[in-house]
């Protein structure tokens, strides 16, 4: 589905990404989990053709990333940008025809979501006028409207409340079961726990563990934050 191979990013003389490989197969929800600065929005924005590798190669579907068809791929960024002065539905359905949706097709799929995460009475209100937590559920929306098979949630769970969390969690069980492939970067260990088949643990620009997450986690006693103090711990200097 996915494939990385030895990239390599630079920005005014300082490595952001150093030559990491890795590869994610269609159906599965895999996860990046890191600190802050350790290179996974980096990482993201060069699947997504935002930026490009200095060195090194990605595919998706074997196309070379910069042939893709991006509207077909689902993204949230970590920073919202959206429309602050715009009313909801208005805003969503403009980004759903973007994505090659019909106004209609793009209405229907909206009132969906909008139910599926509790704000169908916020359709009408302006965007400036919802909480951090409602503008991350437009946000999420916008990035699944179209039904994408691959996924991208950079701290999709920014700003969510423990009960708005569980039902992100869900849904993206949900896209899982339908065997779509989810893409996850965050910090938040549990949630890797919790989500995600495979993994892989970055740290200042380079991999420092890949594999299945189960297994990453018996190998430090069951739990990730164990194994995230033990390897960058070990990697910190």
């Amino acid at each position: 589905m996915l494939k990385i191979d030895h990239v390599t990013k630079r920005f005014t003389g300082i490595t952001a990404v150093k030559d990491i490989s890795l590869e994610i197969s269609k159906g599965e929800v895999f996860g990046f989990l890191g600190p802050n600065g350790a290179g996974k929005t980096t990482v993201l924005r060069m699947i997504m053709d935002i930026i490009q590798p200095d060195e090194g190669s990605i595919s998706i579907n074997g196309v070379p990333s910069i042939h893709c068809e991006y509207s077909k791929i689902g993204y949230l960024p970590e920073e919202r940008g959206i429309y602050q002065k715009a009313k909801v539905g208005e805003v969503v359905e403009y980004f759903g025809k973007l994505k090659s949706l019909s106004s209609q097709e793009a209405r229907e799929h909206a009132n969906i979501w909008f139910s599926k995460l509790h704000i169908e009475n916020l359709a009408n209100k302006k965007v400036s006028e919802l909480s951090k937590g409602n503008q991350q559920k437009v946000q999420f929306i916008i990035s699944v409207i179209n039904e994408p098979t691959l996924m991208i949630f950079d701290e999709p769970f920014t700003g969510l409340d423990p009960v708005n969390q569980k039902i992100l969690r869900d849904i993206i069980s949900d896209f899982k079961s339908q065997g779509r492939t989810v893409i996850l970067s965050t910090h938040q260990m549990a949630k890797v726990e919790e989500i995600c088949d495979t993994m892989c643990l970055i740290h200042k620009g380079e991999i420092i563990s890949y594999g299945i997450t189960r297994e990453i986690m018996d190998q430090h006693g069951g739990r990730l934050d164990d194994a995230f103090i033990a390897l960058v711990g070990d990697n910190n200097e």
